[in-house]
């Protein structure tokens, strides 16, 4: 596993630092970043068609370098999967998420996230009631099913899974390998 990483995909539940750990491995590795947030939404809040989201997103994974935070349209995902050279998968309990977003939602009352369109505001009770059934459905429905893609031979080279705070600090202190 010494080959230069030039994909990277950051994938795990809301809440888990992604964005930011995806920010200090594109410093670490020279890697142009795309957060699919900034993808699907639009002004506003407002969902991005399908259709774009998905052109969108595989223009960008047919580029020779990127890394990608977030998963997008299910349906492509594999596919960028198998195009990348690591998966980093952030699976903490999910009582640390939903802390996280718990932090994330007061925090976005004085500063928006930065890898979201202007007059995206997530700062609201609906949107956090709604955050936080995210994390628990993806935390019941799909991280299972991630769990099984990730067990496949084509990918299970490629992983790298965090399960704690510890784990997180050094890969973001000193990348992939």
């Amino acid at each position: 596993m010494n080959e230069t990483i030039k994909k990277i995909v950051v994938v795990g539940n809301a809440g888990g630092g992604k964005s930011t750990l995806t920010r200090k491995l594109a410093r670490i590795h020279g890697l142009p970043v795309t957060h699919v947030d900034s993808i699907q939404f639009l002004p506003g809040m407002k969902i991005r068609p399908y259709k774009e989201s998905i052109s969108i997103l595989t223009e960008i994974e047919n580029h020779d370098a990127w890394i990608i935070d977030g998963y997008g349209p299910l349906d492509i995902i594999e596919k960028r999967f198998l195009k990348a050279d690591r998966i980093v998968f952030i699976d903490f309990p999910i009582w640390r998420h939903l802390w996280w977003c718990t932090k994330r939602q007061f925090l976005n009352l004085f500063s928006k996230r930065s890898e979201l369109p202007e007059g995206c505001n997530e700062a609201t009770w609906e949107h956090t009631k709604k955050l936080y059934k995210t994390i628990w459905g993806i935390h019941k429905r799909m991280r299972p099913e991630l769990l099984r893609i990730f067990a496949r031979d084509t990918l299970k080279n490629k992983m790298v899974y965090i399960h704690s705070l510890k784990e997180w600090n050094e890969i973001a202190q000193k990348g992939l390998s």
